[in-house]
């Protein structure tokens, strides 16, 4: 009998297995095969999270200053109001208040100051733009009558030019007019998911002690103890990277803008806020973001004089070289913990993927991930006796594995990094 129902069970988990590995296959089928419609419609629920998302940054960032004014209340607040146990709260409702509205008075400063010399840079391009053109033309025509060569390959890409100007100018005018309107919508729908977003913000930043006690007690309900630890160890690790990232690089930017300013305007370059503008807002991009604000810049400034346009581009290299060797280490630091390599693999997936948002996000983002890959590795190698140092596998590797001791973990093999206590209310 009791064999019959051993020879039962087995064949039911069999059964079993077999069943969920033959869904799993379908599910996989399913979602491979319906993949544009699945990504349309995560466009669509972004489209919709976006005042949250929007939301959640704009609290992320300010919650630094938020907390800096809390200390600093509440010692002032106890004094006034000994044992009182609404000073906590005051304290809480103007810290919140203070740090939104300094993000609201950065915000619009940095506007008032830029937005005005922006439309003139724009303007005055728009309106010299056409008769540089005819310029550079004339002086490209004068130095090309001498080779013949050049000329006839020149006289083709004018034809090309003409006959396009003749056929397919309308379409191209209509579908720049469409991308136009478009962009004006999704300007004016940033505008209003913005002001949601800073209002969900100020929820987030009210009740954010709450919400961690809630979150907190979800993981312990659902999860093991040591579990939530690593859960929280790792959130820790990620705020930390994000943070000394995210902060530092738009520090960095920010002073890499204005030296720019300082340079172009000493220089007396044209469209010098247009170029500061644009040099500090693609400096946030690592690596490739100088060289993708640039490129365009010295377009514009060789187009209205060439020599110019020769001493920007010596500026721009030497300003990316002050920002790479000395301004960026001082300030980043070793904040992300990944080698030149990574850095680069994630600008270039999260570009990829998700376009200029993941080239900003790419960094950390992989940072995190990169932690936590190391982190299991090495648990691996911990449980086989073998040293988790990769300066370890430089050579013989095979030699040196017979060679150590499977009870004993090598000397050279790292701790593991310190678990932490769970951590307070404060988030």
């Amino acid at each position: 009998m009791k064999n019959n129902q051993k020879f039962t069970k087995r064949y039911f988990y069999i059964g079993v297995t077999a069943f969920l590995v033959v869904a799993a296959c379908v599910l996989f089928f399913f979602v491979i095969y319906r993949l544009p419609q699945i990504f349309s419609y995560l466009g669509k629920l972004f489209s919709i999270l976006q005042p949250i998302i929007i939301g959640l940054i704009i609290a992320y960032l300010v919650n630094p200053i938020a907390n800096s004014l809390h200390g600093f209340l509440l010692k002032f607040v106890n004094r006034r109001m000994k044992g009182n146990p609404t000073a906590k709260k005051i304290a809480n409702g103007i810290s919140v208040f203070g740090a939104l509205a300094v993000f609201l008075a950065i915000l619009i400063l940095i506007i008032y100051m830029v937005v005005p010399q922006f439309i003139v840079s724009i303007t005055s391009l728009v309106k010299n733009l056409p008769g540089q053109l005819d310029t550079f033309t004339k002086k490209i025509t004068k130095e090309v009558q001498r080779n013949t060569q050049l000329l006839e390959v020149i006289n083709t890409v004018y034809e090309y030019g003409k006959h396009w100007l003749q056929t397919d100018l309308a379409a191209t005018v209509s579908s720049f007019a469409t991308y136009f309107a478009s962009g004006v919508w999704s300007v004016v729908n940033f505008i209003k998911n913005f002001a949601i977003g800073f209002i969900f913000a100020m929820y987030i930043l009210f009740n954010k002690k709450i919400l961690m006690r809630q979150f907190r007690k979800i993981m312990f309900a659902f999860l093991n103890r040591s579990l939530v630890q690593k859960i929280f160890t790792t959130g820790q690790h990620a705020h930390k990277i994000f943070s000394g990232f995210i902060y530092g690089k738009l520090l960095d930017s920010f002073i890499i803008g204005v030296l720019c300013f300082i340079g172009v305007t000493v220089m007396r370059m044209p469209y010098t806020m247009l170029v500061a503008v644009v040099i500090g807002v693609t400096n946030i991009i690592p690596v490739f973001g100088p060289y993708i604000g640039a490129i365009p810049c010295a377009a514009l400034i060789l187009l209205y004089n060439p020599m110019k346009g020769l001493y920007f581009i010596i500026f721009i290299i030497l300003l990316q070289a002050f920002d790479g060797n000395l301004l960026g280490p001082k300030i980043l630091g070793n904040s992300t913990g990944l080698s030149a390599f990574w850095v680069m693999f994630a600008i270039v997936m999260g570009g990829g993927l998700f376009g200029v948002p993941g080239m900003l996000i790419g960094v950390p983002l992989f940072a995190v991930i990169y932690y936590l890959a190391t982190a299991l590795v090495n648990n691996f190698a911990r449980k086989k006796g073998i040293p988790t140092s990769s300066d370890f596998y430089d050579g013989e590797v095979c030699e040196k594995l017979c060679g150590a001791d499977e009870k004993t973990p090598p000397a050279d093999s790292p701790e593991e990094p310190e678990q932490k206590e769970v951590p307070a209310d404060e988030p």
